[in-house]
């Protein structure tokens, strides 16, 4: 699938007018000349000027189709395969706080694994191997906490 220069331009402008409104009500760090919506309304900005650039390339182009769909749009199962990657992004955000990040990463590794293609014991190993090097990476080296969920700590 591929989108033309004007429907691009035209996504890239409501996004970043939707996330200036929004970074617009950020409050103001009080002693300080720069608030937290500073770094948002300057990608906004960005946004918003390359959102012009391509509308105004997509206007003086030859008309094309708004959306095309490529050749690997055609294959079977392509369009499945996004469908569910979507959905696992989807089913992280639902279920990695209440499951836990290791059950729930592994189980989406496992599916997206499968659905390369890869055989279910590299899928399995690559999976748990995967999720615990990424849990070890955030939780102690970055400090970033992850969700335990129903899982205990684990020993790093």
């Amino acid at each position: 699938m591929r989108l033309s220069d004007t429907m691009l331009g035209a996504i890239l402008l409501m996004l970043g007018l939707a996330m200036g409104v929004y970074a617009y009500g950020f409050p103001a760090i009080p002693g300080q000349r720069y608030g937290a919506a500073t770094f948002p309304l300057l990608i906004s900005g960005g946004f918003v000027v390359c959102a012009i650039v391509l509308l105004v390339s997509g206007f003086r182009a030859s008309p094309t189709p708004l959306v095309m769909r490529t050749e690997w749009t055609r294959k079977p199962g392509a369009l499945t395969a996004v469908l569910i990657t979507i959905l696992c992004v989807i089913a992280y955000i639902v279920l990695a706080r209440p499951v836990g990040f290791i059950p729930t990463s592994t189980a989406i590794l496992l599916i997206l694994f499968r659905l390369l293609g890869v055989s279910w014991w590299k899928s399995i190993a690559f999976a748990i191997g995967a999720t615990l090097l990424t849990d070890y990476i955030f939780r102690t080296l970055l400090l970033v906490p992850l969700p335990f969920g129903v899982m205990p700590r684990m020993p790093w």
